[in-house]
């Protein structure tokens, strides 16, 4: 069995990546349940890869995770988001109110909207295959995406944010959609993931609400949803938050759920990664296990293996070489696990 690996997204990769669509249950737009809307997702990460960009622009880099032939998750970098029509979500604000005559002072929660990070590089598109949970993919798919902008970071904007797929009932029922989005957009919350999906998000801004939402007037259930992510998405925040994301009371338009950010320089993975020269293929027992990556851009590739440091060389078996496609004499960015 070959040494897994993640590398740019390519056209022939659409039919794994619709079974995994499938299975989503909804709520990730990266990966949308629709034959023309993964397609030209796929379409446009492809053009990305090969626009030879210079500076962050609509460019998404989406990748995937590959093992002798099969696809085991999908991670992706956005380099700068709402450039057209803006990224929305909503700020949670506190608004106090003293009243003289009463003596009473009221402290109330509001869902402002907000376009703070429009123009902000993204980190999404984390989903690991059923079939590949429990071995570590998730954890280099989302750490890979750190270490892509490090090869390249003036292609991505310096401030990154995440956002976490929201809070879901077992039995489908979002309820801070039916409080909030179902009664201006008169839809379902899926029909609206999907539109958001294939079309953009034009339609917010277009249906949203234009002022500030009180979360009183919202139903119990959907102010417990606010800034709470969904069952499948905790451990993601979870590394996040230990790369050095922080919440700031950012959350999902849709759904809810938390919305995280930081500095290029925040990041715990591109902050203590180091550049090394392979000096040696070879048996490597005994060593460490590291976060490797070579490659720039279109070329990029990442692994989760075994290695040994010396000084400014490290050495990797032949396999881990063939996966990463670099040769002796070559710079490999790496990290321990």
């Amino acid at each position: 069995m070959s040494v897994p690996f993640v590398r740019p997204v390519r056209p022939e990769d659409f039919a794994q990546l619709r079974e995994f669509a499938r299975v989503t249950g909804g709520g990730m737009t990266n990966l949308p349940d629709d034959d023309a809307a993964l397609s030209g997702r796929i379409a446009h990460a492809v053009s990305s890869f090969a626009s030879c960009a210079r500076a962050p622009g609509p460019e998404v880099y989406m990748m995937v995770l590959e093992r002798d032939g099969k696809i085991l998750g999908t991670t992706g970098v956005f380099a700068s988001i709402g450039l057209k029509q803006g990224f929305i979500n909503y700020k949670l604000i506190d608004e106090v109110h003293y009243s003289q005559e009463f003596d009473r002072t009221t402290r109330r929660t509001v869902l402002m909207p907000s376009h703070d990070f429009t123009g902000c590089a993204e980190v999404g598109m984390l989903f690991v295959s059923p079939d590949a949970r429990g071995i570590g993919a998730g954890k280099l798919l989302a750490r890979a995406r750190y270490l892509f902008i490090a090869q390249k970071p003036e292609i991505i904007a310096d401030h990154i944010c995440a956002e976490l797929r929201g809070w879901r009932e077992e039995n489908g029922e979002q309820p801070f959609w039916d409080s909030v989005g179902a009664n201006f957009y008169e839809m379902s919350f899926e029909e609206a993931d999907l539109h958001n999906a294939a079309m953009g998000n034009q339609f917010i801004q277009d249906l949203m609400p234009r002022h500030p939402v009180y979360t009183i007037l919202l139903s119990q259930a959907a102010r417990d949803c606010i800034g709470r992510p969904h069952k499948s998405a905790q451990p993601a925040f979870d590394m996040l938050i230990n790369e050095g994301f922080e919440f700031d009371n950012y959350v999902d338009i849709f759904d809810g759920g938390p919305l995280v950010d930081a500095r290029t320089s925040q990041i715990r993975t591109i902050r203590e990664s180091r550049v090394k020269r392979l000096a040696a293929t070879e048996n490597v027992e005994g060593g460490q296990k590291f976060l490797m990556a070579a490659g720039e851009v279109s070329s990029f590739r990442c692994i989760q293996e075994t290695a040994r440091i010396e000084g400014d060389a490290i050495v990797v078996s032949k396999a881990s070489a063939n996966a990463l496609n670099v040769r002796i004499g070559d710079e490999i960015r790496c990290i321990a696990r």
